[in-house]
């Protein structure tokens, strides 16, 4: 039998339930995400995000992607997914990070970015995009064997952030490897100028040596089976160890590392 108490029970039960169902729908619609699309791109654009901003994030990342693919040799496997969010604050939630600093990241396979306005104030909108976009594209080449810090080299190299960098003081590097060391130790500014700044340098360092054709080519020779001292060798016709010795060379001679010595 059904007391009166049960039955108001029940009515609560079933008002606060529409009340769930009601916030829940009201985050979702806040959250939903427009769509606008180009042959290689998929932008995802919050409400408080203009349909004239996401179009112009969209024909950027096309434009950009086919001189990266022509230049590197690479496809995407895939439509790429690009998230635009209207509030700094929930780009950095969806993104799991602690600061704003960087604009755009490439993370779980879809490029997130901050509002299209707050990357044009801070003139960071093509630094932060080319960046991306570029680590996008070699996001294949990881389980080929190709390392994180010649991915990131290409990419520092191909934003154009070297213009707005300067030289580190007292960098010493001896291997490639230091420079993985580096990325995971310093994942936040100022010491992540400095490794940008390194990083910049290294593909600057391999276009100078050998040229684009083979700098920018080096990426296509992984194959998941050649150790990385295999794949320098045979793209770049030395041994590895005498790249890497040149290469120290090369960062000591553009840091301030020697250039202070003589005055401490």
């Amino acid at each position: 039998m059904v007391t009166q108490n049960s039955f108001r029970w029940v009515i609560g039960l079933l008002g606060a339930m529409c009340v769930l169902v009601a916030l829940r729908g009201a985050v979702q619609a806040q959250e939903a995400f427009s769509t606008v699309s180009t042959v290689h791109m998929d932008v995802q654009y919050q409400r408080g995000i203009s349909g004239e901003d996401a179009k112009k994030v969209a024909d950027f990342l096309q434009d950009e992607y086919k001189f990266i693919s022509d230049q590197l040799g690479l496809d995407l496997k895939k439509k790429l997914e690009v998230r635009i969010y209207d509030s700094i604050g929930k780009y950095l939630s969806k993104t799991n990070q602690r600061r704003p600093w960087r604009g755009a990241i490439y993370w779980r396979g879809a490029l997130h970015m901050q509002p299209v306005e707050a990357l044009l104030t801070r003139k960071i909108f093509e630094q932060s995009l080319l960046y991306e976009l570029a680590l996008a594209v070699l996001e294949q080449t990881s389980g080929k064997g190709c390392p994180r810090w010649l991915q990131e080299s290409y990419a520092v190299y191909h934003s154009g952030e070297m213009a707005n960098l300067t030289p580190p003081i007292g960098t010493r590097l001896a291997a490639f490897s230091d420079l993985d060391q580096d990325i995971q130790q310093y994942p936040n500014p100022p010491q992540r100028e400095d490794v940008h700044y390194i990083l910049g340098m290294t593909m600057k360092f391999l276009v100078e040596q050998h040229g684009e054709s083979k700098a920018f080519g080096v990426f296509k020779v992984f194959n998941g089976l050649t150790p990385t001292e295999v794949v320098f060798k045979k793209q770049f016709k030395q041994e590895f160890r005498t790249t890497e010795r040149t290469w120290a060379n090369f960062i000591d001679s553009q840091t301030e590392a020697f250039k202070n010595k003589g005055k401490q």
